[in-house]
């Protein structure tokens, strides 16, 4: 879930996957109206994420945290720790936001890696509203993909969207909008 808000980001985000059990383990800096004001982490087996201030950022790290609780409720519809289907409210704080600003990076960079390998590898394009891939035709044997985009147009129509044709962030985008991707975990 993406929270509205700009001032609170992070940089030098770094996630050991092999490390995370119950939350994700990372490292991180922690940045308000763009400059840093504390090092973040996690373990990665289920406590709080630590903030370790900057030397002379205090005020700059009450202010970000003020800001943080001003936010509107976190609300989530997989049950509270109870495991009951209702909808659960996390009250927000700055720790709980670099949680999810955390999850949001990670899940971004793992989305780009998987779209980086099809997008080498595979013929992707949209048709009526879905993402499809050409099957058996690996994109790298080909030394003109041209001849190959105009062959996927003649049998699937003028219509489609040929992902590999666009330039990569506008492919990324498109990509992203038709992957079948549940991101609320």
């Amino acid at each position: 879930m993406t929270i509205n808000q700009q001032r609170i980001s992070l940089k030098n985000l770094k996630v050991a996957d092999f490390a995370s059990e119950e939350t994700l383990c990372f490292t991180a800096t922690v940045l308000f109206d763009g400059k840093p004001i504390a090092q973040t982490r996690n373990g990665g087996h289920g406590g709080g994420t630590d903030l370790h201030p900057l030397r002379s950022t205090q005020a700059r790290l009450a202010e970000a945290e003020a800001l943080a609780q001003s936010l509107p409720p976190f609300v989530t519809s997989h049950g509270g720790p109870d495991q009951s289907s209702e909808n659960f409210t996390i009250e927000m704080s700055l720790d709980f936001l670099i949680d999810l600003l955390v999850s949001d990076m990670h899940f971004e960079r793992k989305m780009r890696a998987s779209f980086k390998r099809d997008f080498g590898n595979k013929a992707m394009f949209v048709r009526d509203g879905g993402l499809r891939f050409l099957k058996g035709n690996v994109l790298e044997k080909y030394a003109d993909k041209t001849i190959l985009f105009a062959q996927m147009r003649k049998t699937f129509g003028d219509s489609i969207v040929i992902l590999n044709e666009l330039p990569m962030e506008e492919a990324f985008s498109l990509w992203k909008r038709h992957m079948d991707v549940d991101d609320t975990d």
